[in-house]
Formats: C-alpha cells, structure tokens, sequence
C-alpha cells in the first residue's frame, strides 16, 4: 500500500478582485499548492489568480474587455472570457474550451497554461492531483481537484470514530452519529454495538482515491503490538444532501504469512 506523508500546512485566505465579484483562493503563503482545482468535462481547470501567485507571475484583468493577463519572464499571455483563443506573444493558439468563470475566479484547462510557459504538465487520476512543473526553474505547483480534500476526508472519519467511541445511549448515539454517518450505518452501529480503532494518533500507512464526484475511500492501516500483522481499516465516505457523511466503514486483522 501506498505510503503518504501529510504535511502540516498554514492555511490563510486571500481575498483578490478578478471579474465582477470578490472570490476566496485558499493558498498558504509558503507553499506551492493550489487547492481548489476542479473537473469540467473530464478537464482540469485551474483558477489563474492562484497559479501567477504560486510561479510569481503577474496577473492582471481587464474589466473593460474581460481579458485576463498573465506576464512570467519573457511570455506575455493573454485570454479573454467566451473567446477559446489563447495568445502567447504575438501568436494565437487555438483551444477547444473558453475560460470559466465561477465565483469571481477566472479558470482555464492547467494543459493550456502549461503548454504557454513550457512547463510541464502531469495528472494523477486516482488521487485527483495535478502538477506544473518547470525544468528550467526546477520548481512545480501541486493542485487539487478533490471533491473532499483529502486532509478533511480524514479529519472527518476521525471524528466520526471518536463519536462511535464516546457515545454510550442508543438515543445519543442517533443524535451525535446523524452528522458522521449515513442512516445505515447508524442503524448498523446500533444493532451490532459496533466500535472502531481509532487510528488518529497512530504512524498510519494510509491511502485515498476518488471513484466518483460524491465517493471518497480511505485505507489505513497500523501495526498491532505483539502481534505478526496489521490492523486494516477501509472507509468509504459519500456526499449526500451536500454534506459528506461515512457511508461504510469495516476493519480487520490481516497475519503476516510466516
């Protein structure tokens, strides 16, 4: 399994004006990671604003014309809302989308943007990760395009294992589960008086994928002392009413074979 390592991230707002309305880009001031990517269409757009931040481009708009231009050493490139052509330079380049506009932020497929600074440009499916990297400048953005970050996809299993641990009464136990799990898992909790490991303060080996828009799964495991195997535990979390909940969660003993 797949072994991550989460970083602890200072996390501030930034408030910029780009378009007709204020929009919120959630950056940290000394990381290179962009957090609110996002999948239209099957492409990966990611906000402008955040990316001329991060490869400390400038970044400028034109209300008047409603074009957006991005300046990183010698390229000038320059895209205007509900037009699909990008320029670069003095040269036009043909794209299959125009720009998206939500929330006062201004979006474009990462692959064009790559492509005008000659940087690269990867996508990691499963995880919903991309990257832009610049050989030249030996220096790269991570974006997430994840339905539920995956940091919060944690914190949310966490301290929906804590609620199943803490809470003794069946009539407590509905009303303090009801924000952590679905109907059916609560209702499984209950008939089977189900406890789960809590894993939080554990060294976790742990993984994370996406299925679909509205599905998380979560793996992790931890070694069980005295014992040859680990304690596997795998969850899947679901959106439902635009809130995300634990939909399944099981755990199990897996031995080594000797």
């Amino acid at each position: 399994m797949k072994r991550l390592v989460v970083c602890c991230l200072i996390v501030v707002i930034a408030t910029c004006h780009f378009g007709t309305a204020n929009s919120t880009v959630y950056a940290s001031e000394n990381d290179n990671q962009i957090y609110n990517g996002k999948v239209v269409n099957g492409r990966l757009y990611v906000p402008i604003r955040a990316v001329g931040e991060k490869i400390k481009a400038q970044v400028s708009w034109d209300a008047t014309t409603k074009t957006a231009t991005l300046i990183k050493g010698k390229k000038v490139i320059k895209m205007t809302l509900g037009s699909k052509i990008l320029k670069v330079n003095n040269e036009q380049r043909q794209m299959d989308v125009s720009l998206l506009l939500e929330n006062g932020s201004i979006f474009l497929p990462i692959r064009f943007i790559g492509d005008a600074l000659e940087y690269k440009t990867t996508w990691t499916q499963y995880n919903r990760v991309a990257g832009l990297y610049s050989e030249e400048e030996q220096f790269g953005v991570v974006v997430y395009a994840q339905p539920l970050y995956y940091e919060d996809g944690y914190k949310l299993l966490d301290e929906a294992i804590a609620k199943v641990k803490n809470i003794s009464t069946v009539a407590q136990k509905r009303q303090y589960l009801k924000p952590y799990f679905t109907d059916e898992m609560i209702n499984l909790i209950i008939m089977r008086n189900l406890t789960f490991t809590d894993m939080s303060q554990e060294y976790n080996y742990y993984s994370y994928s996406y299925p679909k828009e509205t599905n998380m799964k979560i793996s992790r495991e931890v070694s069980v002392p005295g014992k040859f195997g680990r304690l596997v535990q795998d969850a899947l979390l679901t959106k439902r009413n635009n809130q995300w909940v634990v939909g399944s969660l099981t755990e199990g003993f897996y031995q080594f074979m000797p």
